[in-house]
């Protein structure tokens, strides 16, 4: 946008605050040296500041001497006024600013410079941001800074961007180079000089006194600014999310409450929060009160796949965390990177590291060698944990992990109850539970359950016999154990149920039902994903997949497509399982669905997260029975196939807005199986 004016436009929302929060470097040439255009100056610099950025200011005074000692007791002048003004001023929001750029001063995060202007030369405020990756947005109006400026009068300016072709060298590269001539003092007309030692020090004295009263600081800030544009332009409101110093202003009751039950267990412990409820807000929240009682820290954070990894890793950062290391198998870069980090923290010159790891890199000897040198104490947080105990992974679990918190939805291993105690044992179990009743409608969704029945095959249920005939004599012949070559060929059986030919008639059958799909998520097996993009796109209806073969910067790629519609479908297979953040789903569509209830439940609880404009969850439900007449003999393989989807079926209809819709559909089945 090139353009931006007050009455249209939210200044500070819709500029100030996104590209500072972008910026690592911020030029500004104010309007006159006063404490309005000082404070102003300072709106929506915390995110500069997270972003460890630097600001350089110039102020004008207009005076037509040109006497040396006239014009430096002027600037001295207007520095007493400014000093005593601070010390006397009852505009909070004002003064907060001011305070804010003391800190800034404070930490040589700020320089400021005044700039002597004759009377008569034109007087323009302008300002040149760039980003860590070298673009560059500079914007230029009239001078008009009030402090009500920002809130009632009328201001507009117009902005130039690096990446539009003709505005780096019409406007920038011009930009750059005048403010950089008038920093440096070597311009004809204006003469700039540095602000004195005093009254630097008067300033400074106003500052917070470290980067948490700073954060604490900018919070109260925009609440009261807020106060004030509800008052003023009730439309508009300013919305700012947390940092690592503000986290606990966020937090809800029950993940306070979970927080408090994790540390009364020792700071050892599992929280079993339904998906969708801020599992990994309420660890960082956790994470940032382990760090605030030592003077240094080593958390270690392990999460199944490497999209999930990526997005910890940037959460941590964008709420201002430092030195955080992604570590996965398929980087070279990480073991240099996390050996430098500690090495650092060990001579005193940083205080906190992150490891971020997929499981498979977390359990890997170059891994466990690192943690193994490490002296201090170390933080473990598992998502997703029930993964955590898979034979391969277990093993990672040395000794060295004093602070333990596991995350999941569903912590138990799936057919592993041996492996389960052991997992719950060494977290030190679950310790706060909060389920999907607990969550809706307050934190997540409410949702309609819709089901469409179909059958196998005379085919396939002839093959589903035979192998279950299979089955049993292998069995027999093992003792009543299972090998891996009976494994196989019960999974062999699993197939025919997920891949039937019944469902595609079901799955064409939703499709005509929903006239305007949108923010749809399609649950398949990888036998079926094919057709299913077909389907789609016979319908003419945008749609992407994402499984495993896709890099972790093209999911993100899809993932974002999908937030703003260009896809309307996504197509997933188990990728999608677990932790990893899709915004906006509204529908889902399961296709090939699971007996595992740690799959089942993981998928309800990807489409119930809130979103805007979004009131209702929609889930689509093909079930899988054996058979449409039912025999005069059942078999025990049958009851088993019918047990597994009636343990589904009831666990979503329950929650549901309309749970006797689907039970009702199907209970004669509830008494084939009910003394089984």
């Amino acid at each position: 946008k090139g353009f931006y004016d007050s009455d249209k436009d939210s200044l500070l929302l819709d500029f100030y605050m996104p590209v500072l929060c972008e910026s690592v470097s911020y030029k500004r040439i104010a309007g006159y040296f006063s404490s309005n255009s000082l404070a102003i100056s300072a709106r929506g610099i915390s995110g500069l500041v997270n972003n460890g950025g630097i600001i350089q200011l110039i102020a004008n005074v207009v005076l037509s001497e040109d006497d040396q000692e006239t014009i430096k007791k002027v600037i001295n002048q207007k520095e007493q006024e400014i000093l005593s003004e601070i010390e006397s001023m009852d505009d909070v929001i004002k003064k907060g600013h001011l305070k804010m750029l003391a800190w800034l001063l404070k930490n040589d995060k700020l320089e400021i410079r005044i700039a002597k202007v004759n009377n008569g030369l034109e007087h323009k405020k302008k300002g040149i941001l760039e980003d860590s990756e070298g673009n560059v947005v500079s914007f230029s109006g009239s001078d008009n800074e009030t402090v009500s400026g920002w809130l009632h009068n009328h201001e507009d300016f117009h902005v130039f961007c690096s990446w539009i072709d003709g505005d780096f060298e019409r406007h920038l590269k011009p930009d750059l180079e005048s403010f950089q001539k008038l920093w440096d003092n070597e311009t004809n007309k204006v003469t700039v000089y540095e602000i004195s030692e005093a009254f630097k020090k008067g300033l400074i004295k106003n500052a917070p006194k470290d980067e948490e009263e700073f954060q604490t600081l900018s919070y109260e800030m925009v609440q009261c600014m807020n106060e004030q544009y509800s008052i003023s332009s009730p439309s508009i409101y300013l919305k700012e999310g947390p940092s690592r110093y503000t986290l606990s202003r966020y937090l809800r009751d029950y993940q306070e409450e979970a927080i408090q039950k994790w540390e009364q267990n020792g700071c050892q412990g599992i929280l079993k929060m339904a998906t969708g409820t801020g599992k990994t807000f309420t660890a960082i929240n956790a994470i940032e009160g382990y760090l605030s009682r030592r003077s240094k820290g080593f958390v270690v954070i392990v999460a199944p796949k490497q999209l999930l990894v990526s997005q910890w890793a940037e959460e941590l950062i964008e709420l201002g965390y430092s030195n955080v290391v992604e570590v996965m198998k398929d980087s070279s870069k990480w073991e240099k990177e996390l050996k430098t980090s500690l090495l650092k923290m060990d001579i005193g010159r940083e205080n906190e590291v992150f490891a971020v790891a997929t499981y498979a890199s977390f359990s890997s000897d170059k891994f466990k060698s690192i943690i193994n040198s490490v002296n201090n104490d170390i933080f473990l947080i598992c998502d997703e944990m029930h993964n955590s105990w898979a034979p391969d992974y277990k093993k990672g679990f040395v000794d060295k992990y004093q602070i333990k918190l596991g995350l999941s939805a569903t912590p138990e291993r799936y057919m592993d109850d041996e492996g389960t105690q052991e997992m719950l044992e060494y977290f030190g179990g679950v310790v706060f539970e909060f389920g999907l009743r607990d969550a809706i409608p307050m934190f997540l969704t409410e949702y309609e359950y819709h089901a469409e029945i179909v059958h196998l095959t005379s085919e396939e249920k002839y093959e589903y016999d035979n192998l279950t005939n299979d089955i049993a004599k292998m069995i027999a012949s093992n003792d009543g154990k299972i090998s891996e070559k009976i494994l196989l060929k019960i999974l062999q059986r699993a197939r025919i149920v997920t891949n039937s030919e019944s469902k595609w008639e079901a799955f064409t059958k939703i499709l005509d039902n929903i006239p305007d799909i949108r923010k749809t998520l399609v649950y398949c097996s990888p036998q079926q994903i094919e057709q299913v993009l077909s389907v789609l796109r016979y319908r003419k209806i945008p749609t992407h997949k994402i499984t495993y073969k896709e890099s972790v910067k093209l999911r993100k790629e899809i993932i974002e497509k999908f937030i703003d519609d260009n896809y309307r479908v996504i197509v997933a297979m188990k990728v999608l399982d677990e932790g990893i953040d899709v915004p906006g789903i509204e529908r889902a569509i399961i296709l090939a669905n699971s007996g595992n209830p740690i799959e089942y439940v993981q998928r309800r609880g990807r489409v119930l997260r809130k979103s805007p404009d979004k009131d209702i969850s929609i889930i689509h439900d093909i079930l899988i029975f054996p058979w449409e007449d039912i025999p005069s003999y059942i078999s025990s393989s049958d009851k088993s196939m019918i047990k597994k989807e009636l343990v589904r079926i009831e666990e979503f209809s329950k929650a549901s807005l309309n749970p006797l819709e689907v039970l009702n559909r199907i209970s004669h089945y509830y008494r084939l199986v009910e003394d089984w």
